[in-house]
């Protein structure tokens, strides 16, 4: 494991410096970050699907919406690796969004055999009920914390991103 015990966090609450071991400790679960952060993240997908649904998305169909919003005329091995999920998986869902006739594949004119994935105009359609409802969950997620908090936060988890991301490639080389 990666982690070392002489990994340390500072809490603002009590200014005291805290050890990873003592951040995991097995009677300190509610207050594991790790745990916070993934159970974060599965009501944030529940959340983002409530609200998607009016607009007939699943939340994975969304983030390839939002994906090809910023980056049109990739391949779909390109739109999997930015996405960080696996081509047959990128598959099924372009071919569910091609059913709802909001993406279309073109030929790739550099490369036969792959297609390059855009939205249709329909797709273009939900964009502002999209960024309407996500801006909705945004408010609704940081209520009752000022700029500065939502700054930190972001900032804060950022690092944690890209720790994550440089233990990953550590473990890759390994």
């Amino acid at each position: 494991m990666i982690i070392s015990d002489c990994a340390e966090m500072k809490t603002a609450a009590q200014g005291e410096t805290l050890k990873a071991s003592g951040i995991l400790a097995r009677t300190n679960w509610a207050r594991n970050p790790g745990f916070i952060i993934h159970d974060l993240q599965r009501l944030i997908v529940q959340v983002v699907d409530d609200e998607m649904e009016q607009v007939g998305l699943t939340n994975a169909q969304l983030r390839v919406i939002l994906h090809l919003n910023h980056r049109e005329g990739i391949t779909q091995v390109n739109l999997g690796e930015e996405m960080g999920i696996k081509k047959a998986s990128v598959g099924v869902l372009l071919e569910r969004l091609a059913e709802k006739g909001l993406v279309t594949r073109r030929p790739d004119p550099g490369d036969r055999r792959a297609n390059l994935i855009y939205l249709s105009e329909k797709a273009r359609g939900l964009l502002e009920p999209i960024y309407a409802a996500g801006t909705a969950v945004m408010d609704g997620l940081l209520t009752g914390m000022s700029e500065a908090e939502t700054e930190q936060l972001v900032d804060l988890l950022l690092r944690v991103k890209a720790n994550a991301r440089n233990m990953s490639q550590r473990i890759e080389v390994e």
